[in-house]
């Protein structure tokens, strides 16, 4: 039983490893083969919600092309009116990756949390025999 209980713990960390190896590879990506612009952060209206703060990144492609993308989640250091550097996949220009270091460390945290979970795992299954 421990042996299974161990497998399930790998594949979980095994989960985990590949979705910050994953992100680490989306951010080399659009580092290395992007287009870089430059986008302002614009406000963007929440329905029904007035204490919310919600923004949207305005970035032009190379063609002239402006393009508005909402920020996931609260956009804790982008307010209104800042500029920001971005790269985007010129393949699919809606898939932008802003300057910064706020995925890195989730990326990292995912790889190392999915090393150990599969290290632990595998101790757990081969011990438990």
């Amino acid at each position: 039983m421990a042996a299974v209980l161990g497998i399930w713990i790998a594949v979980a960390g095994a989960v985990g490893l590949l979705a910050g190896l994953t992100g680490s590879r989306r951010v080399r990506r659009l580092r290395r083969g992007g287009v870089r612009s430059w986008a302002v952060a614009v406000p963007q209206p929440v329905l029904g919600q007035d204490d919310e703060r919600r923004v949207a990144l305005q970035y032009t492609l190379a063609d002239g092309q402006v393009l508005e993308k909402p920020v996931p989640g609260p956009a804790r250091a982008l307010t209104p009116g800042r500029s920001v550097l971005v790269w985007y996949d010129p393949g699919d220009p809606t898939d932008v990756l802003v300057y910064g270091r706020e995925g890195r460390k989730l990326n990292l945290g995912f790889i190392a949390a999915g090393v150990l979970f599969m290290a632990v795992g595998i101790a757990i299954a081969v011990v438990g025999r």
